[in-house]
């Protein structure tokens, strides 16, 4: 039987076996539109553009009314279903059953990509001298130029690409900064306000001078510190010395005079303000009868001096207290030191007794090696075998000297030949010929 094919059935055919074999491959999809039509550097023809976002081609597919569209732009549009073909619409050839956009009927334009890709190109970003073709621009500078601006996460700012780094650093008012103390992350405006707080940020004690004290520690540093300042403990009573931490006692100590004189001031202030309560209660007790109708307002005074009275007993009370037992320990402290001095100064006598007899002990021991040295000495020009051998040191300088007339002569040390019999002794003149020695047995010989 034969087929007759008509020429649109034959197209309408090989469009469908081409949508059945390639249904938007992979290698064709992209998250991105169409190319902006800025980058073109040659006169831009319509065939090139997108139906759906004006721009340039980007991975062409066409539908199978005729219509291009970008790879994205398709999905977009289909991802709910077969749509109509706006561009079909408006330019008013719209076909039913033909003029549907759906992916069964479309397929890549190969053709188009080609063409597209072929494109002189330039960058559409200011400063940048890039040049190319649309195919290069895609796979080696688009997204990655320098001059490309980019939104700041943090500010907003658009920034250049290359720039982006050194803004992120330096520059941004809302970056992020990890404290160089406590490795904490921080806004760039909060930093300055961490500083103050940081319980890593290094001080320096003011006392002994040391650096690099963490705040966190600071506080046991100024407890334990001698050279830290910190008020008299007597302060309470009036005493407004600041008083070095190891120099406390001594300040107490010498000052115990002062801080009774304060503490009697005080007790007596105290009494005073017990007695005037005494008597502002007995006051109120004792009411003569023709006043027997107490003015509220005086009354309500009365009772609150009273109770003001009342408060400034018990915390002087409690004062007092501490004080006590503050002049007790201090006295407990004193015999301490005082038992502690006592017996420093009998193990220091101990001490320089110890090193009296050590260097007396080594001034005995000086004088035996000395009397080491000197027969040891004697021992190296002994000769037990009939020869004698004088070693002379320094000969040139003695020489000189025997030529200047200053030491003519040397003599000899003793020499024995048997064990307990002494050699004679030699002289050795140097004579100012320079050329003979003359040896000869010494006068006392």
């Amino acid at each position: 039987m034969d087929i007759t094919w008509e020429p649109e059935e034959v197209s309408m055919v090989l469009v469908h076996m081409a949508a059945t074999v390639c249904p938007l491959p992979g290698s064709l999809e992209t998250n991105q539109p169409g190319f902006p039509k800025d980058i073109l550097g040659a006169k831009l023809e319509g065939k090139y553009l997108c139906s759906h976002c004006k721009n340039i081609l980007r991975r062409p597919f066409q539908a199978q009314c005729g219509h291009r569209y970008c790879s994205y732009c398709l999905k977009t549009i289909i991802s709910s279903g077969p749509q109509k073909c706006a561009a079909c619409l408006q330019e008013e050839i719209y076909e039913e059953g033909i003029s549907i956009l759906e992916i069964s009927s479309a397929f890549p334009d190969n053709a188009a990509r080609r063409e597209v890709e072929s494109l002189p190109a330039v960058c559409p970003n200011n400063g940048c001298v890039w040049k190319g073709t649309i195919k290069d621009f895609e796979g080696t500078h688009e997204g990655r130029c320098p001059f490309m601006l980019i939104q700041c996460p943090s500010c907003k700012s658009m920034i250049k690409l290359n720039d982006m780094e050194r803004h992120n650093e330096r520059e941004c008012p809302e970056r992020k900064l990890n404290c160089k103390y406590c490795k904490g992350a921080f806004y760039f405006p909060e930093i300055k306000a961490h500083d103050e707080i940081c319980p890593k940020f290094p001080l320096t004690c003011e006392g002994c001078g040391r650096k690099r004290i963490p705040r966190e520690k600071f506080q046991d540093h100024v407890k334990s510190c001698g050279k830290c300042k910190a008020p008299c403990k007597f302060y309470i009573i009036g005493c407004t010395e600041m008083v070095e931490n190891e120099k406390s006692l001594e300040h107490e100590t010498k000052y115990v005079s002062e801080h009774l004189g304060k503490l009697l001031d005080f007790i007596c202030c105290m009494k005073e303000n017990r007695e005037l309560e005494h008597q502002l209660g007995y006051s109120l007790v004792h009411v003569p009868a023709n006043n027997s109708v107490l003015n509220v307002p005086d009354l309500s005074e009365f009772l609150k001096k009273i109770e003001t009275l009342d408060q400034k007993t018990v915390t002087f009370e409690n004062i007092v207290c501490v004080l006590n037992r503050e002049v007790e320990r201090i006295s407990i402290m004193i015999e301490a030191y005082n038992r502690q001095h006592r017996m420093d100064q009998e193990k220091i006598e101990s001490l320089s007794m110890k090193v009296r007899q050590l260097e007396r002990t080594i001034g005995l021991k000086d004088l035996v090696i000395a009397e080491m040295e000197q027969r040891i000495s004697d021992a190296e020009v002994t000769s037990y075998d009939g020869i004698f051998i004088w070693k002379i040191a320094d000969f040139a300088r003695k020489r000189q000297e025997a030529i200047a007339g200053r030491c003519p002569a040397m003599f000899s040390p003793g020499d024995l030949n048997v064990a307990g019999s002494e050699q004679p002794r030699t002289r050795n003149r140097c004579l100012q010929t320079r050329h003979h020695v003359f040896l000869f047995p010494a006068a006392d010989d």
